[in-house]
């Protein structure tokens, strides 16, 4: 009898952006995936009303549950609740566990853990630490709870010295917002993906910006990822093609990924974002758990890169969400 797989994924707003909305083409490719996989194949969405989802779930039956849910309401503050119920539930269920979805759905607790274990990232500051800021460095004001770069972009980029900036954010909720240093320099999103030897670090992609003026942040912000009429959408290209001399850099890109995976107890499919400061000191921006899967992304355009077809990475997802 083939196994029933249940698709988790949350439930749109009314008006969704694409960010949001893009969660729909990673159901209907992941359950073309499956039903080429032989499994039978469900689907629920899930929204504020959890009893709901307990109750659907339960009679669903689900031999696993493909986790594909982003956020509930489009916030990413509640997005570990999809990973309570699961682990309530103790049906298996694919991606990161509970714990690790907590912390690393919540920047600042990310850099935290980080720095416990020995891995470097940028200096932070809450909103109440301003009076820390130096006058010549660049700063970013950074979300605590979104992904998907929601409400990132160039005008988050602030010298210490602005002070009708630092003012207006002193405004913002300390709850929600938080500052870091901004380090210019190379940008690396890597991507992991389980195997029965452990955590796979996919081929490395780099992020290029090309023709940006010297004056312009390169980052990648909200307009790079989902504004196709933008200039940084057009100017921002992935590269897997690192130079011989990148030889050492890549070692340490690499073992850092996979101190990550192990110390953070981190599951499934997973994309790490780097910074590398000028004189090739790698620092992590961000930690992103169940990356989006759609044709796209970063992680696939890893993993086809790795050779892997879509089939290969569900069928690589489901096993570790399986294993004991």
């Amino acid at each position: 009898m083939n196994k029933l797989v249940l698709i988790l994924f949350n439930k749109l707003s009314k008006k969704p952006k694409d960010d949001e909305a893009d969660v729909i083409e990673q159901v209907n490719l992941v359950a073309n995936a499956l039903k080429n996989l032989k499994y039978k194949v469900q689907f629920l969405q899930m929204d504020m009303n959890l009893q709901a989802a307990i109750k659907n779930i339960r009679r669903i039956e689900p031999d696993i549950i493909f986790n594909l849910v982003e956020s509930i309401g489009n916030k990413g503050e509640f997005t570990f609740l999809a990973n309570s119920i699961l682990n309530n539930i103790q049906i298996p269920y694919t991606g990161s566990p509970l714990i690790p979805m907590f912390y690393c759905s919540n920047k600042v607790l990310t850099k935290k853990e980080l720095n416990a274990i020995g891995v470097k990232t940028p200096e932070g500051f809450n909103l109440q630490e301003c009076h820390k800021l130096i006058p010549q460095k660049k700063y970013i004001l950074k979300p605590i709870w979104e992904e998907g770069s929601l409400e990132l972009d160039e005008d988050c980029v602030f010298m210490g010295d602005n002070l009708e900036f630092i003012e207006k954010i002193s405004q913002k909720s300390a709850q929600h917002y938080f500052i870091e240093e901004y380090v210019e320099g190379r940008e690396f999103n890597i991507s992991i993906l389980y195997n029965e030897e452990g955590p796979d670090v996919l081929p490395l992609a780099e992020m290029t910006f090309d023709g940006y003026p010297e004056e312009k942040p390169k980052m990648m912000g909200y307009k790079s990822k989902w504004d196709e009429t933008s200039f940084e959408y057009s100017h921002t290209q992935r590269t897997f093609d690192l130079e011989p001399d990148d030889a050492i850099l890549q070692r340490e890109l690499t073992e850092i990924c996979r101190k990550c995976w192990n110390s953070l107890g981190l599951k499934g499919y997973v994309r790490i974002d780097f910074r590398v400061t000028p004189n090739g000191s790698p620092l992590v921006i961000d930690v992103n758990l169940n990356p989006c899967l759609s044709e796209s992304s970063g992680f696939m355009a890893a993993s086809k890169e790795r050779g892997l077809n879509f089939e290969q990475v569900v069928e690589q997802i489901l096993a570790d969400a399986i294993r004991k």
